[in-house]
Formats: C-alpha cells, structure tokens, sequence
C-alpha cells in the first residue's frame, strides 16, 4: 500500500511540472496605435541639425556675378575721350564723360548710373551734358546743354565698354562708341607719340604715306603753317595753323568708324561738297558756309580737319567750300 502510493504521489509530480514547462495559446495582437503603424524611417536616422543643403544651394543660385565697371576708359581711336566710372551702393555708380575738342575746349557728362540684372546694362536718366571753354589754364565756362540726358553703358565680348547716348542729336554722340579699360593706376595714359615729320607720322602709325599742305602756302587768302606731328596706331597727326586759327589735320585707316576728328560736338549747319577727284566731303560748323569740322574718305583711309580761331571767334570760325577744296586736294 505505502509502495504504490509513493508511485502515485511521484506520477502527480512529474504531470504537474510537465504543465508547467508547456507554453500557453498566444493572444491575439492587439491593434497598433496612429503612433505605431507609422514608418519607423525618420526615427532611424541619426539625431543632429536640420539638412539646410537644399536652401543653401536656392541662394547660391540667386547669387549674379556682377560685372565689375569701376575703373578709367580711352577711346582708341581719337584718344581724346576718357571715361571715369567709380561705384557708389547697391547698384548705382557715378560716371563722368570728359570729351576734348581742343586745348580750349571739351565736352562733358556728368550722370547716376544704375545697374540692371535684367539687361547687364549700366543705364543713366540724368545725365548733365555742357560745353566747357577755357580762357586760361585756370578759368573756363560751362554751356549747358541738357540736364535729363539718357543712355547705357556695357561690356562687349572682348572687354571693351560700349556707350550709347539717347540724345545724339544734342550731343552728337551717334551709333555705338567703344572704350578700352586702362590699366590699374595709369590715370590718363597718352596713347600719342611724338613724330618729327609726316612720313614719319605715316610709317609709326601704319598708313603707308601722309601727304599734307606745306608751310607758307597760300590757300585762298589763308596762310597754313605745320608745326609738329604725332601718331598713334592707325592714325597720323598734323598740327598748326591757318592764319589765326588752330589746324590739325588726320589721316587714319578706315575701320568702325568714318571720323576720325575726335571732335564729337554738336554744330548748328551741317553740308557736304563733292571734290573735282569725287569724294565727298561733309563739313560741320557753327556758322552757315563757314566749316570748323570736315571730314571725307578716300580709298581706305578717312581724313579729318578740325580749326578752331581765338577767342570771341573760337565758337563760329571756318573754312568756306573754296579753301577746303584747295586744302584738300593737298592732303593724302
């Protein structure tokens, strides 16, 4: 009897630790929360500072390299302009236009200019325009001419400024006009070199000959005296007188443009005369018939003369069609 109570007692003991070694049924899940069903992906990623590369990369996109206009411009080929620009803020600059026409006298401008992205164009509305006359090397006078003047400066392909003027029928500044930026800190470079004849004149500029009227001649009543030439390239020079008058007289290889005077004031008669060889000459002047610029082409050259007399005379003193007849058939 104890015997097989004992065996009975130690078969209840092994059935109850067999169930408590057996796994119970697994409940069924229960639904996941908003929280939960949501993608685990951002929380993978590693704690730090917000990803600004997109909104850096929009502002270097807004950034415009903006071309850089400050500096002193010559014009090459009558080497009597200069242009000055310097920057002001923001956009704006201040240019100044120095245009001379003779030792006496020079045209000016005087303008804001603002920069557009838009166009790449420096553009100005209120440019002053006058005529400065000097009396000494110390006192001058200034005719002003407009006060609203209008136009725009920019760079060509090859570095060159660009000038147009809206008000050319005041100031005489036609078409395009070209500038070369001189180099840093050269302030007003001469771009003339001294000749001690015409056919030197000629060969240092590159036009083959210079033929000009020579001294003491008699030109209908008007004595030419020359006094000294120079050259720059493609352009020769002659210097001095006819009677009272100032006289210069330019030969230069015909390319962008048809004058060479370098005189780009504005006259008040304008004409034109056919020579007996058949060029025609078209003369420019304060006072009707009476010429102060002249200018005409022959072959592949362009040919200028500019006089310019003293004092009260200094704004109306000419040639008539008779001495510029005489005068050039003398010049080649």
């Amino acid at each position: 009897m104890k015997k097989n109570t004992v065996i009975a007692l130690i078969g209840t003991m092994v059935l109850a630790l067999a169930g408590c070694g057996s796994k119970a049924p697994e409940a069924a899940p229960a639904t996941p929360t908003a929280a939960q069903a949501a993608p685990t992906e951002a929380a993978e990623e590693p704690a730090g500072e917000p990803d600004d590369t997109e909104s850096e990369e929009e502002e270097e996109e807004e950034i415009i390299d903006k071309p850089d206009f400050t500096g002193v411009y010559s014009e090459p080929v009558s080497g009597r302009c200069r242009i000055t620009i310097e920057y002001l803020s923001g956009d704006d600059h201040k240019v100044n236009v120095r245009w001379s026409g003779s030792a006496f006298e020079s045209a000016n401008w005087e303008m804001t200019a603002t920069y557009y992205d838009s166009t790449g164009l420096l553009e100005y509305t209120d440019a002053k325009y006058f005529i400065r006359t000097y009396s000494d090397e110390e006192n001058y006078t200034d005719d002003v001419k407009y006060t609203d003047g209008a136009g725009e400066f920019w760079f060509e392909e090859d570095g060159s400024l660009g000038w147009r003027s809206a008000n050319s029928d005041v100031d005489g500044v036609t078409g395009d006009t070209f500038f070369e930026r001189l180099p840093e800190n050269a302030g007003i470079a001469n771009p003339w070199t001294d000749a001690d004849s015409a056919e030197a004149a000629a060969q240092g500029a590159g036009v083959d000959y210079f033929l000009i009227p020579a001294n003491e001649n008699d030109y209908n009543g008007h004595q030419v005296y020359i006094l000294d030439y120079r050259f720059m390239e493609h352009l020769a020079e002659a210097n001095g007188s006819i009677g009272s008058a100032e006289l210069t007289i330019r030969k230069g290889l015909k390319q962008e443009s048809d004058d060479v005077s370098g005189d780009y004031n504005s006259y008040a008669f304008n004409w034109s005369f056919t020579t007996e060889d058949g060029f025609t000459v078209n003369c420019f002047g304060n006072k009707e018939g009476s010429a102060m610029k002249v200018i005409w082409l022959s072959d592949n050259f362009s040919y200028s003369l500019n006089v310019m007399g003293q004092g009260d005379e200094s704004d109306t003193y000419g040639l008539d069609d008779e001495t510029l007849k005489l005068l050039i058939a003398d010049i080649q």
